[in-house]
């Protein structure tokens, strides 16, 4: 076997295509939109912030590491951001469509300069937490800046933080278990 084909084939292994199909593109977009959904529907505020990483972070992880399109979370993140501009799904935060679209591009560049860590577990769980992080970071920045009041906070800035990361990774850890779980059935059906 010379070098140029395995090298090949690694590289087909990871997210690497900017083309996708109009199927993909509505699953990715419908999977943010979907997030949006159950996060209303299921918005029971138990006063823990960040509690709808859960499947907020599922879904993203589902979506990135299914697609082979270099811009998955970023589409999934802007079907989500859209959708919580909807009169329907809107809560009662101007800047909520922000929120939505900041993990997206995180799980997008981790993806792509850390390719040999793309299928593994950990590596899943931790972005789950890293990205949903960016909601408290952005809330943190809007805050800042314009002094719109962030409920998560009235507690201090730590709090947000850690809880975001562990919901975050909950999820994550349940989006990856389904990519996986999908892999290894798929894998042993073609042999």
């Amino acid at each position: 076997m010379n070098g140029t084909s395995s090298l090949k084939n690694k590289l087909n292994s990871f997210p690497t295509e900017w083309s996708l199909s109009w199927i993909e593109a509505l699953l990715l977009i419908g999977g943010g939109v979907m997030a949006v959904v159950l996060h209303r529907a299921l918005d029971t505020s138990p006063g823990l912030p960040g509690h709808h990483g859960i499947e907020w972070m599922a879904i993203m992880i589902l979506g990135r590491a299914s697609s082979r399109f270099r811009g998955a979370g970023t589409l999934t993140s802007i079907g989500a951001s859209f959708a919580s501009t909807l009169p329907m799904l809107h809560g009662d935060n101007p800047f909520t469509w922000m929120y939505y679209l900041l993990p997206g591009p995180v799980m997008d560049l981790a993806f792509r300069y850390l390719p040999r860590y793309a299928n593994k577990l950990w590596f899943m769980v931790l972005l789950g937490g890293f990205a949903h992080m960016t909601k408290p970071i952005g809330q943190l920045t809007v805050n800042l800046i314009t002094g719109w009041p962030i409920g998560s906070f009235r507690f201090g800035v730590v709090y947000p933080f850690t809880s975001h990361l562990l919901f975050g990774m909950i999820g994550g850890l349940l989006g990856a278990l389904v990519v996986l779980g999908i892999r290894r059935i798929s894998h042993k059906n073609d042999k």
